[in-house]
Order: structure tokens, then sequence, then C-alpha cells
């Protein structure tokens, strides 16, 4: 509208139409008001137009005629007109309404996010706040003397060299009938293969060392020498199904097998002949405890 009043007072900013202006040949039509608008002719020239009341206005100054129509017909056209212009102004404000309720729906989720958000670093936060200002507990002391016991094929002798990494020295009978490298068992030998493996734990643990000793430690008997050593311990018990490394005679195993006696039942005939508490544990669950 208002480069269609400059050319309707004859004051256009644009240089070709100031020249018109200057020749006398300036003439108000659509795409003279849409050069001086320096918008597309398209927007005020087509019948259903963008700009109804522009391409009205400059249809008027064209005749020269009042604005006020005098005709039925004129009003009518008019009244068409400012509908035409409502509607499209109408949809156009809904278009921007429901851009905005769009925009403040997502600006409330999105804050209701970064609130949880919040929320849930705080509390991470806090029970982290927690976790380092427990007070620092004491590292368990490993045990001097760890016994596994176990029929052959059980897996003592594995488990038993997985200790070396924490220090352990590694002991078993067996290693009594190791000569040059070579299992040579002699069953009559056993007592003395015994014997031997205990002052082996001796020595070690008479030094301030840690041992594991790997034997089938069937019976009380058996077993109870070690712990007469004094020095807390842990009965481990190799409960693997494998075959035994070693050749040992089938009558030998045989009275192994008849011999032994359950862990539970073990622990419960050592009870307050130890002179330290154990422990007492399956392979399974000594291996957890290793990690």
């Amino acid at each position: 509208m208002d480069a269609l009043q400059r050319l309707v007072d004859g004051t256009p900013e644009n240089k070709k139409l100031k020249a018109s202006v200057k020749a006398g040949k300036l003439k108000i039509n659509v795409s003279n008001v849409a050069i001086e608008a320096r918008r597309a002719r398209t927007l005020i020239a087509l019948e259903d137009c963008r700009y109804p009341k522009v391409r009205e206005a400059i249809q008027i100054a064209q005749d020269g005629k009042s604005k006020v129509p005098s005709t039925y017909t004129q009003l009518i056209q008019n009244l068409r007109t400012d509908l035409a212009q409502a509607k499209a102004e109408n949809k156009l404000l809904q278009t921007q309404i429901t851009a905005h309720f769009i925009a403040r729906k997502t600006a409330e989720e999105e804050a209701r996010r970064a609130t949880a958000i919040a929320a849930n670093l705080r509390r991470e936060i806090t029970e982290l706040h927690k976790t380092v200002s427990l007070p620092a507990k004491a590292p368990k002391e490993l045990p001097r003397l760890i016994l596994i016991r176990g029929l052959p094929g059980s897996g003592k002798t594995s488990m038993g060299k997985t200790y070396k990494d924490q220090g352990y020295k590694h002991v078993e009978a067996d290693m009594f009938f190791e000569i040059d490298s070579k299992y040579q068992f002699e069953e009559s030998k056993l007592p003395e293969a015994h014997a031997w493996c205990l002052q082996q734990a001796h020595d070690a643990l008479a030094v301030g060392g840690h041992v594991v000793v790997a034997n089938v430690f069937a019976t009380v008997e058996e077993i109870k020498p070690y712990i007469d050593l004094g020095f807390d311990y842990q009965i481990i018990e190799a409960t693997g199904r494998g075959k035994s490394i070693h050749p040992i005679p089938s009558a030998v195993l045989k009275r192994m097998k008849a011999a032994w006696v359950p862990t539970d039942a073990l622990l419960a005939q050592l009870k307050g002949k130890a002179p330290s508490c154990s422990q007492v544990a399956s392979i399974h669950s000594a291996k957890k405890n290793r990690k």
C-alpha cells in the first residue's frame, strides 16, 4: 500500500519510475506497484492473489474512483474481497498459533526431560559421595596355609599351581615320586611321601611364607598334622571329575574312595581341635574368590 501511495503522490523511490514521473508517463498499474514495492507481481496480479486489498486499491486508483462503493455490485465485490482477506489472515493466524503451540509443547517436554536427567544426576552424585565417604576397609589377609583336598582327577594339582601368582609355595605328596621329571609311584613309600610334604610345608611357613598343599586328605588323620602346625588355614575341596595326571593303581584308588570323608563331616570332626578357625570352599567358589 505504501508503494501504491508513492506512485499516486508522484514520489516513487525506483529510478526508472522517477524518470517516468519526470517524463509525465508514470502509470499506476500492477507491474509498477510491484516494482516500487520490490515484490513479485503475482502477489497482487491474480484474482485470488495474496494481497487482494492492494489489487483493489490499484484498480480504484486506475479508475480514479472513491473507495466508497456506489453500487450494490461494488459493495458485494468489496465484501467478498474483505472476506477473502479475512480468511487468508485467519488461516495465517491459525498456522502461527499451531506452530506456537507445537513449539511450546516441545519446549515443555524438553524441560521435563532435562529436569528428570538433572534429578538422576543429583542422585548419582549423592550415591558417589556416599561411596567416596565410606571408611576404607583394611585389605583381607591371605591365609598362610591353603589345604586342597580331593580324589585323584579332581583338579587339585592344577588348582594348587594357580596360587603361585599370589606368592604361595605349592607342595604335594605326589612330588615325592617325581624322579627326573618322571612319576614313579610306590605305595610302600606313601608314609614317607606325606612326611616329606609336611616337612616342606613346615619349613616354608617357618620362614614367613605362604603354602598351598594339594593332597587327597581323605580323612581327619591325614589333614590334622598340617592344621597342628598352628597357622591360619583354609580348606578347599576340588570337585572336578577329570582323569588323574598320575598313574595310580586301581586298588589304591578304591581304598581312597572308601576312606573318603565328606568335607562337612571332616570339618565337624576338626571342630574344637584346630588351633585357628577354618574355611571351606569348592573349587568353583575358590576361583571366584581369587578373581
